[in-house]
């Protein structure tokens, strides 16, 4: 039986999720503060893309999305989202069409919210959209839609920056990294006569922009850069999310594969080598993936190798690399992650390993100078002696593990971290030797500071 419009649907907030908005989304004019478009993604976050529940009106607790955009606990902060929300049915998307030689032109403008409801007893936040806004949420064609990780918008501290990633993000998705810069201004919403002068452009909007989501989001090599030069103007822009992998994926591989695998951006030359493994040849992708976005191969191949290889190998059932080999590009062809509704955590496990890969190739860096061996050894012992305190304080080491779970799986390989033998402490478990290889890891790129003896903080 179909939903009535007037039922409200219940959304969990809790947990991390991805975003799915609609294309058209991206590049839309709207005005909102940083608060009020975290919020909007957080909640957009919440919902099925996949499947329209017939519902208009949403409820969800309060105190979650509070949680979210680290809104200090010790306010009102169920009120303070209330009234983020009931700012929201006050702007919207406002869109017009170039004129005629009549003057007419095509008018759309939806607000983001048409009613808000807040009860202060049970932190229920009730919101209804309006009919008009319901096609940037629902109604997603195939392909035709952004997957943005939250954590990146909501660690974002300003209005350029949210929409500057959004909307490139969106251009890289369809493999463009070429753009116009007027096409860029009308992109991020940069549409005054302030922005005129391209070094005001460059100096107050594009340098700040970059550095912030360098510095607060996954993407630490993204770049914008600019064909301008010594006697010649800036008419285009290049940018990229990753940088060149410096390592060798494809040593001792022949050639032709892999100038094959190259043509991809670093995230998915590794998980093309990680399918490798398990009889994928590149030979195989011809022109299959042309057009096809980043994080749907990511998303389908670690299916592959996650929810049906190493879910067949525990059960005595192995294939054969002859088989699994030709799994990888119909499972992108048949989007076999989206319909299981594991999308969001295999792309997860993606990023994950690109940024452990990371982390061995910093570490292989500095082992390769002699004189580091003996530094090596010392961090070794000192994330030894960091990890032998942390099991001092149950609290803090439930903890550091949970935050750093997802690398810790991805470091523990296709059987997972035992969390339960990890907060025994009992040094033959496999656990403890990958806490170890992790904080020597955090150790050598100063992302945890080398202890003196016996103080953890």
């Amino acid at each position: 039986m179909e939903r009535q419009k007037d039922t409200p649907v219940f959304l969990q907030v809790l947990g991390d999720n991805y975003a799915k908005l609609a294309e058209s989304f991206a590049s839309a004019p709207y005005e909102l503060t940083p608060n009020q478009l975290k919020a909007w993604i957080v909640f957009v976050a919440t919902l099925d893309p996949y499947n329209d529940d017939g519902s208009n009106i949403y409820r969800l607790n309060a105190f979650d999305i509070a949680d979210k955009l680290g809104i200090d606990k010790r306010k009102a902060r169920g009120t303070i989202v209330a009234n983020i929300f009931a700012d929201l049915s006050t702007k919207g998307i406002h869109k017009r069409s170039s004129a005629d030689r009549h003057g007419e032109m095509n008018v759309f403008a939806a607000n983001f919210v048409s009613g808000v409801a807040y009860d202060k007893d049970s932190h229920i936040l009730q919101l209804e959209i309006p009919k008009m806004m319901r096609p940037y949420l629902f109604a997603l064609k195939e392909g035709a839609y952004l997957s943005l990780d939250e954590r990146d918008i909501i660690s974002l501290d300003s209005i350029p920056s949210i929409r500057t990633f959004i909307y490139l993000k969106n251009l890289d998705r369809q493999g463009i990294n070429t753009i116009g810069i007027d096409e860029f201004r009308q992109g991020v919403g940069a549409t005054t006569p302030y922005y005129d002068d391209f070094k005001r452009l460059k100096g107050k909007l594009i340098l700040p922009v970059s550095k912030e989501i360098r510095k607060h989001t996954d993407y630490k090599d993204f770049f914008i850069n600019d064909n301008g030069g010594r006697g010649r103007k800036a008419t285009l822009l290049t940018f990229g999310f990753y940088a060149n992998n410096d390592i060798d994926l494809f040593e001792g591989i022949a050639p032709d594969k892999v100038a094959i695998c190259k043509r991809f951006s670093p995230m998915v030359q590794i998980s093309l080598k990680l399918a490798m493994n398990h009889g994928f040849d590149p030979s195989y992708i011809e022109n299959k993936l042309d057009g096809v976005p980043d994080d749907n191969i990511i998303a389908n191949f670690h299916y592959v190798e996650f929810e049906i290889i190493n879910k067949d190998k525990k059960k005595g059932k192995d294939k054969g690399p002859e088989v699994y080999g030709k799994y990888f590009l119909k499972a992108v062809q048949e989007h076999w992650a989206e319909q299981s509704g594991k999308f969001d955590e295999m792309l997860g496990r993606g990023k994950t390993r690109q940024k452990y890969a990371k982390l061995e190739e910093h570490i292989a860096k500095a082992q390769e100078k002699e004189e580091v061996t003996t530094h090596a050894l010392y961090i070794d012992e000192k994330a030894k002696e960091y990890l032998d305190n942390l099991y001092k304080d149950a609290f803090k080491l439930d903890k550091f593990v949970r935050d750093n779970i997802k690398s810790l799986n991805a470091m523990a390989g296709k059987n997972e971290f035992n969390m339960a033998h990890a907060m025994t402490g009992k040094k033959n478990y496999r656990e403890y030797k990958i806490l170890v290889k992790f904080i020597v890891a955090k150790m050598t790129l100063r992302e945890i500071e080398i202890p003196t003896q016996g103080v953890l903080f």
